[in-house]
Parts: structure tokens; sequence; C-alpha cells
């Protein structure tokens, strides 16, 4: 699989999920938060970002759609592949590989946000897993009260 390819399967697989793609970024746009995700291949590995931004914290002008850090509530969350903590060579899969293992990936990392991202971002501050926020994002969630 090479690198037009790529690029090609990740838009399609994203927008399927529900995501929108602006320029560089694909955002997905949900009740309480907005997703953006960034995708990049560099020498032969794949690096897939995302960032929260907080709806109650921010106006959508605040929210840039230009740069994947700038006016988000959290910061650098990388989506490892197959649960392995190095980058994967997209030249190893096929595009039938590499598809599945992005749905997979989105699934995994973007359904809690879809059922319920306010409680589950809370529920992560305090996990081993957590998400790196913003101090005044961590000071909503304390105060928001669960639903």
């Amino acid at each position: 699989m090479d690198k037009k390819e790529l690029k090609q399967i990740t838009t399609k697989v994203y927008e399927e999920y529900g995501f929108v793609k602006k320029g560089k970024y694909y955002y997905l746009d949900l009740k309480d938060v907005i997703i953006c995700s960034g995708f990049s291949s560099r020498y032969g590995g794949i690096y897939l970002m995302y960032n929260i931004s907080i709806k109650a914290l921010h106006s959508i002008s605040e929210i840039k759609l230009d740069n994947i850090f700038d006016g988000y509530d959290s910061g650098g969350n990388a989506i490892c592949f197959e649960e392995k903590k190095y980058i994967i060579n997209y030249l190893d899969y096929n595009c039938c590989q590499y598809e599945d293992e992005l749905k997979k990936v989105l699934y995994k990392h973007f359904e809690p946000y879809k059922l319920d991202a306010l409680n589950y971002l809370r529920r992560m501050e305090f996990s081993q897993e957590g998400i790196p926020l913003k101090i005044s994002a961590k000071e909503f969630l304390k105060n928001f009260n669960n639903k």
C-alpha cells in the first residue's frame, strides 16, 4: 500500500465513523465535545493523534481548524494500532488490513466519547491511561454533575 492509498482509506474510514475532514484534520462534533484527529505518515510509520475541546468551555471560534493543538483542552493523545507502543509500518499492511485495523482503533478510542464524553473524560483523568487535560478542563470536570 502506498501513501496515496493510505490517505484515501484513512479519509474513507474517518468519514464513515462520523468525522468531517477540514484541511488536513478530521473533526467529530459531538453533544459535549469536539474531537480533532490528525494523520501523518513519516518514515513508513502511521501517526494518529487527537485532541478534545469541551464545548461548555469554548466558543466555536476558539477552536482552530488549522492547528490540532490550538484551542483544545487536551494535548497529544496518541492512538496506537493493535495496542503496540510502537508505530506500525504501513508498507507492511495491505489495504484491507489497514482499513480493518483503523476501524477498530477509531471505535475503541472514540466510542466512549459518543456515549458520554464528559463522564468518560472525568473517569479517564484518574486512570492510568489518563488523558492530559488543561487546568480549566480539569476544574470543569471536577465541578460537572454526573447526570
